[in-house]
C-alpha cells in the first residue's frame, strides 16, 4: 500500500504542486535518480558545465562579482575548471550582509526564488534569496536518501523540530496541507523533559509511526527516555539533522531503536546537503562543489552552489569544518565528506525538569529584528539572553522573546535580557550562542 501511495505522490500530486508553485522538486528527483548511475567523469562534466553557466551569470548580472573579476583582471572564461575557482576570493557572511543588493542579480524578477535565512548556528541569522532550483534539489535529495533505508515517500514520520515555538501558534493552511501530504507529525524538539518525552512516545505508539526525523540532540534525549523506561517502539528509520551527531548520540540512538542513523549535514545558505547513506561517508549532493582550506585535515569548508542563480554562492565559507574524502572505497560517484567537525550543541538542564536543546532557538530568534544573540544558563533556573539589536528592533519584541522562552523553559524560569553592541568570540575562539552553566 505504501508503494502505491508513494507512486501517487511522486508521479501525480507533487508534479502538480511543482507546476502550481513554480518549484522543480520532481524534475530534480528524476534527474538525481538518473545521475546516481552516471560515472564519476560524467558527474564532473555536468558540474563543470553548471559552473561555467553560473560564473557567466554572476559576472554579467551582479555588481559584486563583476567587481571581483575586474579587480583581478579576470573574465568568466578564465574559470573553466574547479581548480580555477581558487582565483576568486572566499565569500563570507560579512560580505553578504554588507553587499546584499550587489550580489542580488539585476534580472532577479526572471528567476523563481523565495526569501530565506539561516537558522543562525552562530547566533546571527543570515538573510538571502533562495533559488527554487535549490529548494527543489535539496527536497529531491532528501527523498532519495531516505528511500535508501526502506522508507517510502508518504510513510508516516515524527519530526522533532521547531514547531509551536511561540505561545500562540497557528499553522497556515499551506503548512497543514504540506504536513498532510508528507504524512508528518511535527513536534517541538526544543524542550525534551520527561513529561514531554512521555507525551511523544504515546503519540508515536498511538499513530504507529515507524520513522523519526529531527535534531540529533532531541532524538538522543527521546532515546534515553525510551531506554530508561523500557518502552518498545517499532522504529524502522532515524534521520538526524541540524547538529553534529556525536558518537555518544549515535550509540544511544542506534542501540535503543536497533537501526542505523541516517545522518544529514546541510546548510540552507550554501545549498548543500550530504547524507550518510553508507556508514562513515557523507555523499554530497551534485548541486554543490566543495573545497577545503586543507585537503588533508579537518578544515574550513567552502561551497559553490552550481544551480542557484537567484543569489550566487561561489566559494562560500559556511563556518563549519570538514574533511573531504579523496581516495575511499565508497561507491558514490560524487564528492564525499569523511568527517564533520561543525558546531555541536550544548544541552541545558533546568531544575524545574526542563531540558532544552539549541537548534529550535535559532528558528525562534530569526523571527525577531536582531543581528545576533547568545543564550547562557546563569543558574539552575535562570537564563540570560544577550541580544544585538537591529535598527528596526521594536520595544514589544523583548516581551515576545521572554514569553516565547518561558513557554519552553517554564514560567518559573527567570529570563534576563541584556543588549550588546557586538559579540566577541569565547575563550575557545568559537562564537557559541547556547551555553550551559559549565561553559
Amino acid at each position: 500500500m505504501s508503494r502505491i501511495k508513494e507512486a501517487l505522490l511522486l508521479n501525480v500530486i507533487f508534479p502538480v504542486a511543482d507546476f502550481v508553485m513554480g518549484t522543480k522538486a520532481m524534475h530534480w528527483y528524476r534527474n538525481i535518480k538518473m545521475m546516481n548511475d552516471w560515472s564519476t567523469e560524467e558527474i564532473d562534466i555536468w558540474q563543470t558545465n553548471r559552473l561555467k553557466e553560473l560564473v557567466q551569470h554572476a559576472y554579467y548580472h551582479t555588481v559584486y562579482y563583476k567587481e571581483v573579476f575586474d579587480s583581478r583582471g579576470l573574465k568568466p572564461e578564465d574559470i573553466q575548471t574547479f581548480d580555477d575557482l581558487k582565483k576568486l576570493p572566499v565569500l563570507t557572511k560579512e560580505i553578504i550582509k554588507a553587499r546584499f543588493e550587489d550580489i542580488k542579480p539585476d534580472n532577479i524578477q526572471q528567476i523563481k526564488h523565495r526569501f530565506s535565512s539561516t537558522g543562525g548556528s552562530t547566533g546571527d541569522p543570515l538573510r538571502f534569496l533562495l533559488d527554487e532550483n535549490t529548494w527543489g534539489f535539496v527536497t529531491a535529495a532528501k527523498i532519495n536518501a531516505w528511500k535508501s533505508t526502506g522508507y517510502h515517500y508518504g510513510d508516516l514520520y515524527v519530526s522533532l523540530g521547531s514547531s509551536s515555538l511561540f505561545p500562540v501558534n497557528k499553522r497556515s493552511r499551506i503548512h497543514e496541507v504540506y504536513y498532510r501530504i508528507r504524512n508528518t507529525i511535527p513536534l517541538n524538539g526544543m524542550n525534551m523533559e520527561n513529561a514531554v518525552c512521555k507525551k511523544y512516545t504515546d503519540i508515536i505508539l498511538e499513530n504507529k509511526a515507524h520513522y523519526l526525523y529531527g535534531y540529533a540532540s532531541s532524538i538522543y534525549l527521546l532515546a534515553l527516555y525510551v531506554q530508561k523506561n523500557s518502552i518498545q517502539l517499532d522504529i524502522k528509520g532515524v534521520y538526524s539533522t541540524s547538529e553534529v551527531l556525536t558518537d555518544a548520540y549515535r550509540q544511544t540512538i542506534e542501540s535503543t531503536f536497533n537501526v542505523r542513523v541516517l545522518d544529514c549535514y546541510g546548510a540552507r545558505d550554501g545549498g548543500i546537503t550530504a547524507y550518510e547513506v553508507t556508514s562513515g561517508f557523507y555523499n554530497v549532493s551534485y548541486n554543490t562543489f566543495c573545497e577545503t582550506k586543507d585537503e588533508n585535515a579537518l578544515s574550513k569548508l567552502y561551497s559553490t552552489n552550481l544551480i542557484d542563480f537567484a543569489f550566487p554562492f561561489i566559494r562560500y565559507e559556511l563556518g563549519d569544518e570538514v574533511l573531504l574524502d579523496k581516495d575511499s572505497d565508497n561507491q558514490y560517484n560524487g564528492q564525499t565528506i569523511k568527517k564533520i567537525g561543525g558546531r555541536s550543541a550544548d544541552i541545558i538542564h533546568l531544575s524545574n525538569g526542563k531540558v532544552l536543546t539549541n537548534p529550535g532557538f535559532t528558528i525562534l530568534f530569526k523571527a525577531f529584528n536582531i543581528e545576533a544573540y547568545r543564550v547562557e544558563q546563569l543558574d539552575t533556573l535562570a537564563l540570560k539572553v544577550r541580544i544585538q539589536k537591529m535598527e528596526s528592533f521594536e520595544e514589544h519584541e523583548e516581551h515576545d522573546i521572554i514569553a516565547a522562552m518561558k513557554k519552553h523553559a517554564g514560567e518559573d524560569c527567570e529570563i534576563v535580557v541584556e543588549y550588546v553592541t557586538q559579540f566577541e568570540p569565547l575563550k575557545n575562539g568559537k562564537r557559541s550562542f547556547f551555553m550551559n552553566s559549565k561553559a
